[in-house]
């Protein structure tokens, strides 16, 4: 799009040269020339070195015409090949040196060429010339000398980047892009654009492999189909794929598709991908939608689309899942979209930190990544250029960063690579980290029957009181859920009938980040049957109960509510640090203050016994700091039911 867009500019201002010049376009012996490597350049199966190798016959013929000139470097700054456009346009100025319109595009190398000064010669130039302006090219000459000085700084003030070639096994002399990673850091996804059978873009796959990550397989249908598939986001637990593609037919072998490119999702169960659905017109309409995001707890999915209603050309969108469907979706708002495009969103699995592409917002070349974190109120602050060289005077789409916040992703084309574009691995400057996280995943189960339960789960950050997370765990039992650093979190499981489950998971401090996986037996209330509750803390040699308590305990009062005739033990348990008679009275005095919480709740005192065992049931090993600390518990035993 952008390639045909400077042509036509670049042709377009053209013709006022043809006029004027003493060679009209009907005799100039290389206009077929110019002619013949348009249309192999900007055809269908681009050619460029057969575009050249037209272009060079044509001076061959005729070295005086312009258009051969004008055609030789539009197509030399579409390849990138930023010297060879500039030489050319300068040529071709010594052949029109009237047409002062060609200091823009000499203005556009130069630019590239990071001389900024003379870019802003070249520019000045062109705007104050009394000659009909392009509508586009005016005004991307007005706003590069508006932000000229933030474009310098951008290349004076340079971030620390040392890129690494993710290796044979992932990129080739293709070229591989939309870089797509599991949460747990096992699954790298990309898509590879294939040319020996004309264009096509499929997903791919790799398994990590000790520490490097094994060869990448062509994942199979249905994910991949003859068309273009576009790019990947894998939801936090790796069981579901939203994916962007053009031109599906279902296997009825009717058309799926809304728009020019629509959003689809696709599930994984037993090792094998199933159906692709289309996510339908409430995301998908008769516009282009692609490049989805979907965040950790996969109630907000994040995408590009030029839909209307926007603020410029692409603009980033979100939908929330609510109800049992995502909903309409709204546009992220002036501070993230600009009257330019925004495309690659990627949210981090701290729901926080999202990174974009942007070629509207102030940048180092055509599109820069930029990274915003969420406010409070669900919006995002000002965008933060991720900065030089990880941005270049090129174009950058599509960085992703893995869950410890210290490694980002992106696809880039630089000396060195195998071929085309490849996907390199950086660490991240400090000033782009996303707060890191864990996870924590496990199944549900009866403990005397074995069945899997579909049971809700309530995460609760202790200290601030507020639930983060409100779910249920899938038909088979299972449950995956994001944890962020440095936070302290109670976890509840609980199912009708059942006694609940507690867990308590502290990340404060902890530099691992090891994920927890839990195998959760829920209980029903029989005899006997004894509850850890770990989320009762108390002082060193303490017995109040603490205010961070209070959550679960609130819990266990709700559950005695719903076993209205049902009796308990609270049990005080230390480990064997100390002296045994001072532990056996502190761990009564803990198990009483609970009661006495429980009562001040509206607990009958009939129903609940208070008793202190000190360090006589270790159910770990005192040895260690890990068994110590389990030792030290408070229970609850239910004594009768009825």
């Amino acid at each position: 799009m952008k390639k045909l867009l400077f042509l036509t500019i670049s042709l377009t201002l053209f013709s006022c040269a043809t006029a004027q010049h003493k060679k009209s376009s009907s005799n100039c012996a290389s206009d077929k020339y110019a002619d013949e490597a348009q249309e192999v350049f900007y055809g269908d199966n681009p050619d460029a070195a057969k575009a050249i190798n037209i272009i060079n016959k044509g001076l061959n013929k005729d070295s005086t015409c312009p258009k051969i000139w004008q055609t030789k470097a539009a197509i030399e700054y579409d390849m990138k090949e930023y010297q060879k456009s500039l030489n050319s346009y300068k040529k071709l100025m010594t052949i029109v040196p009237d047409e002062i319109y060609l200091f823009y595009f000499v203005g556009n190398c130069e630019r590239k060429l990071l001389m900024f000064d003379e870019a802003k010669l070249s520019y000045e130039t062109y705007l104050k010339a009394d000659i009909r302006h392009a509508k586009e090219s005016k005004q991307d000459a007005t706003e590069f000398l508006k932000n000229i000085e933030a474009i310098k700084k951008l290349f004076l003030n340079t971030t620390d980047f040392k890129p690494q070639n993710l290796g044979p096994n992932i990129n080739t002399s293709e070229n591989e892009y939309w870089p797509g990673l599991t949460l747990d850091g096992k699954f790298f996804y990309f898509t590879r654009l294939h040319t020996f059978k004309g264009l096509n873009e499929d997903f791919y796959r790799s398994e990590i492999k000790d520490t490097s990550w094994g060869y990448a397989m062509r994942l199979p249908a249905p994910l991949n189909t003859p068309d273009n598939e576009g790019t990947v986001s894998i939801s936090a637990d790796g069981k579901i794929i939203f994916f962007s593609s053009t031109d599906r037919i279902s296997a009825q072998g009717k058309p799926m598709g809304f728009g020019s490119q629509d959003i689809y999702l696709c599930q994984y169960n037993n090792g094998n991908w199933g159906a692709s659905y289309n996510m339908g017109p409430i995301i998908n309409s008769e516009s282009w939608e692609a490049q989805p995001s979907i965040s950790p707890d996969g109630l907000t999915l994040y995408f590009s689309s030029n839909r209307p209603g926007g603020f410029g050309g692409f603009d980033i969108w979100m939908s929330k899942f609510k109800d049992g469907r995502f909903q309409p979706p709204t546009n992220l708002g002036p501070e993230i979209n600009t009257s330019g495009n925004e495309q690659a969103p990627f949210i981090h699995y701290d729901n926080n930190t999202l990174y974009f592409s942007s070629d509207g917002h102030i940048g180092a070349g055509g599109w820069d990544i930029f990274v915003t974190h969420m406010n409070e109120n669900g919006s995002f602050g000002k965008p933060l250029n991720v900065g030089v060289p990880i941005n270049t005077e090129k174009d950058e789409l599509g960085m992703i960063v893995d869950r410890f916040g210290k490694f980002g992703y992106l696809s880039s084309e630089r000396p060195g690579g195998f071929g085309g574009l490849d996907i390199y691995k950086f660490e991240l400057p400090v000033n782009l980290k996303p707060q890191a996280v864990s996870y924590v995943k496990g199944t549900v189960f009866d403990a005397d029957t074995k069945e899997k339960l579909v049971a809700k789960m309530e995460l609760t950050d202790l200290s601030t009181g507020k639930v983060v997370a409100n779910i249920e765990s899938m038909k088979d039992g299972s449950f995956f859920i994001v944890l962020k650093s440095n936070t302290n979190y109670m976890m509840t499981i609980d199912q009708t009938n059942y006694l609940f489950y507690s867990a308590n998971f502290s990340l404060i401090e902890q530099v691992d980040l090891k994920p927890y996986e839990l195998e959760v037996p829920l209980h029903k209330p029989k005899i006997n049957t004894e509850v850890v509750l770990n989320n009762v803390f108390f002082d060193i040699d303490k017995s109040e109960v603490k205010d961070e308590s209070k959550l679960e305990l609130d819990k266990l009062i709700f559950l005695l509510k719903k076993f209205p005739f049902m009796k308990i033990e609270i049990g005080g348990h230390t480990d064997n640090t100390g002296d045994k008679a001072k532990n056996k009275i502190l761990s009564l005095n803990r198990a009483k203050a609970v009661k006495e919480y429980l009562v001040s709740k509206g607990i009958d005192a009939t129903r609940l016994t208070a008793n202190g065992y000190g360090d006589s049931e270790p159910i770990a090993d005192n040895g260690t700091p890990e068994g110590r600390a389990q030792n030290r518990r408070t229970v609850f035993k239910v004594l009768s039911v009825n």
